[in-house]
């Protein structure tokens, strides 16, 4: 993502606000500052990089700077929608509950009180990012931009979709996606299933209301669920939709005798009456085979390699993933590397157990869900399969994982595990 330093002031007063930053963040000295009279100015000025902020003095009570400010958002809007705003109140300040309706929520700070209007500066400077975003999925970054508590509209596009999701101090309170027209929460959860997509930033126009009153987690929660029961709705293509002919069948493997098999099992005719003294001689049929006594093993063993490679493909951040038996602390399957898998299942085996026994004596009735242990830059997550002595055992890097959704994948995993 790209910081510009760059600041435009609109103010009679604008040395009052240098003298201000001059005085107390020395670093705005390497800024590239500009002072207009009026917004007006602004508009005619041809600029190839657009200014990072924009900080609009209203130092007189003036319908005339209202609507000349509804202007210059409105050429903001269209020519520069990364460029954020601050409105410093002087002696009065126009209405700007009008302005935050159509052109979204600004920082509003007080001419009189330097440290304050210092503070609002440097933290719009400092702490609004615009551009694209690579290298991180759009739950892990809508959940950074709601720890930071940011103000900001995120763009996200996939093909021929793409849509908004608008921030206010970290709460998503609305959203748009186009072309399916969907608004709000439905937008939001619509945005959140798209897969392969591509995220910009830009200042939020439309983040006055708050439309959207589920929280961020839980509608993240609910876009994995969806999209996780779409995938599983989808049609199985059978073998037998394939053999459309003679041709496709030997192509396939899977072309049928040319006679039945039926007819092999009929009685032959006798080739001699038969004796009054000797039954015909009727063949048994031939007992089903056996299965094979590794059959059942083997299907489980496949059943724990599935599960722990799609565990490993799924799941952002994840370093290494086993199945364990808790009664035997032996690890039925392992993924990933850079630990001992066979000895962290030993030892996190004891872990639940204690756990376990320590609910006992406590007297606390209902099952254990899942164990978090949190480390400096890693988490370890200890899922109890629900009915079997099994656990997950998944290992995350803190920076690159989502929590959240880490869980609820892992939740949705154990579902298909089964050793019986």
């Amino acid at each position: 993502m790209h910081v510009r330093s760059s600041l435009f002031l609109i103010a009679d007063l604008d040395s009052v606000v240098l003298n201000a930053l001059y005085a107390h963040v020395p670093g705005s000295l390497d800024w590239r500052v500009h002072s207009f009279a009026s917004p007006e100015h602004i508009t005619e000025l041809e600029t190839r990089e657009p200014p990072q902020l924009m900080v609009m003095v209203c130092a007189q009570p003036d319908d005339v700077l209202a609507i000349s400010l509804r202007g210059l958002l409105e050429y903001a809007q269209e020519h520069w929608p990364q460029t954020f705003f601050v409105l410093v109140r002087g002696q009065a300040l126009p209405q700007v509950e009008p302005l935050f309706e159509l052109f979204g929520t600004m920082p509003v700070t007080d001419l009189t009180n330097p440290t304050a209007l210092v503070r609002t500066i440097l933290q719009e400077m400092d702490q609004h990012c615009t551009g694209a975003v690579q290298g991180v999925s759009l739950p892990s970054f809508l959940q950074m931009m709601e720890w930071d508590q940011k103000s900001i509209a995120v763009r996200v596009e996939v093909k021929e979709r793409w849509g908004y999701l608008h921030l206010r101090h970290g709460r998503l309170v609305d959203a748009s996606a186009f072309p399916s027209g969907a608004v709000g929460e439905a937008a939001a959860l619509e945005i959140m299933g798209w897969e392969g997509l591509e995220i910009s930033l830009q200042r939020s126009y439309h983040n006055h209301a708050t439309v959207i009153q589920r929280p961020l987690t839980t509608l993240l929660m609910e876009a994995m669920q969806q999209r996780d029961e779409a995938f599983h709705a989808q049609p199985v293509i059978q073998a037998h939709d394939l053999l459309m002919d003679d041709d496709l069948e030997e192509t396939l493997m899977f072309r049928r005798p040319k006679h039945s098999t039926a007819q092999l099992n009929k009685p032959q005719a006798a080739l001699s009456p038969p004796t009054t003294e000797a039954p015909p001689l009727v063949a048994s049929p031939l007992p089903a085979p056996l299965a094979h006594p590794w059959a059942h093993q083997e299907s489980i063993m496949t059943n724990v390699k599935d599960t722990l490679n799609s565990a490993l493909s799924s799941i952002d951040g994840i370093m290494a993933a086993a199945l364990v038996d808790y009664h035997s602390g032996m690890a039925l399957g392992t993924v990933g590397s850079g630990f001992d898998l066979e000895l962290a299942a030993a030892g996190n085996s004891e872990v639940v157990k204690a756990k376990m026994k320590t609910m006992q004596m406590l007297g606390i009735q209902g099952e254990i869900e899942d164990i978090l242990i949190t480390l400096q830059s890693q988490y370890h997550v200890i899922y109890i399969v629900p009915n079997q002595s099994l656990f997950l055992y998944i290992v995350l890097a803190k920076d690159k994982s989502n929590l959240a959704m880490a869980r609820f994948k892992i939740k949705a995993l154990a579902k298909d595990i089964s050793i019986n």
